[in-house]
């Protein structure tokens, strides 16, 4: 489906957990944005050409396919999937002999699914709620649930990596705002930046501009104004990135996990509804301090106070250590490979 950055990440991580000797993934996309990085990292792109928000619509050319090739796996990750869809889509897979995977996030409904996968930070939370889901609805199965963050898919530079000794002295705050960058979020943290004036200029600052962001040049204007913001654009090694900077600064999407595995401290903030819960789940737990909504508070109102509170966390020693440590315990980026262990069992 076409789904954010992010969402095609994580399936790019789980993909990448396969044996490449063994397994073939391909990847059922409605349109071809993300069909280079799929071929990059292996993996085929078969591409439907319809809309991402009306799955329903290519559901028959979805169950051909499922018909045609009966993948031993068939996962799903889309906001925009119907209780019909996927009861649909699971009859067939049930019939072709495919197990079935949801990737969820919001617990809209009982997912008609063999596998259903939650990581997130309040993810092992949420299993009474999943239940009391499909206990409404007595002719629908619960499915195996995968909760909580040790189900995290990372890419594989986020393995096995150094315990982060933390830096007394932090002066390198990286700052990351995602894909696209509807809000034009970056172009404001740039100019935040620049309105601190000498306050800032012992800092370095790292900005990831994402691949769709459309403020790019005005960015890159903005930016070439003052010596320490320097700008990535297509990154090939985000956690050599993270793992340089002693504080970061994210949106409450996949990064975060990303950021535990590095041991990043970060202060991170809202731009949609489903990011809510995580933001909520990482502060409930002390593991991030979340400034809010971009879509409450505006974005140079917001810009302003993430660059501040980020400066201000890097001069606190203790609590960066306090997290780092915490961090470690709740992902290893391993989340991929036990997803790949539990459905070889099935």
């Amino acid at each position: 489906m076409n789904i954010g950055s992010g969402h095609i990440m994580r399936c790019l991580s789980i993909a990448d957990s396969t044996d490449a000797q063994e397994d073939e993934c391909w990847f059922l996309t409605c349109d071809n944005v993300f069909e280079n990085i799929i071929h990059t990292h292996g993996h085929k792109n078969l591409i439907l050409n319809t809309d991402y928000k009306e799955l329903n619509s290519d559901l028959e050319s979805t169950k051909k396919l499922v018909e045609k090739y009966k993948p031993s796996v068939f996962f799903v990750d889309s906001y925009y999937v119907t209780d019909f869809y996927l009861s649909s889509l699971y009859s067939t897979c049930s019939i072709a002999g495919v197990k079935l995977v949801y990737l969820d996030d919001i617990l809209s409904f009982p997912y008609s699914c063999d596998v259903l996968i939650n990581y997130n930070i309040y993810g092992s939370d949420k299993e009474r709620e999943y239940k009391e889901l499909y206990s409404r609805n007595k002719n629908r199965k619960v499915p195996h649930l995968l909760l909580g963050t040790g189900y995290a898919p990372l890419r594989k530079e986020f393995q096995n990596l150094p315990e982060r000794i933390v830096r007394r002295d932090a002066a390198n705050i990286l700052v990351s705002t995602g894909g696209a960058d509807s809000m034009h979020l970056g172009l404001a943290l740039v100019q935040a930046v620049i309105n601190g004036g000498e306050i800032f200029r012992t800092y370095q600052f790292d900005f990831i501009i994402g691949p769709m962001n459309g403020d790019l040049e005005k960015i890159k204007l903005l930016a070439s104004k003052v010596p320490n913001i320097t700008l990535y654009h297509n990154v090939t090694s985000m956690s050599a990135l993270m793992q340089k900077c002693d504080v970061a600064v994210s949106a409450a999407g996949s990064t975060l996990y990303e950021l535990c595995a590095t041991q990043t401290p970060a202060i991170t903030y809202i731009l949609a509804d489903n990011q809510i819960q995580g933001a909520e789940g990482f502060e409930r737990q002390g593991i991030l301090k979340n400034i809010g909504d971009v879509r409450v508070k505006g974005c140079e109102n917001l810009a302003e106070e993430l660059i501040w509170s980020a400066v201000g966390l890097s001069c606190e020693y203790e609590e960066r250590n306090r997290i780092a440590v915490l961090q470690r315990s709740i992902v290893d980026g391993m989340g991929g490979e036990r997803i790949m262990e539990v459905l070889s069992h099935l």
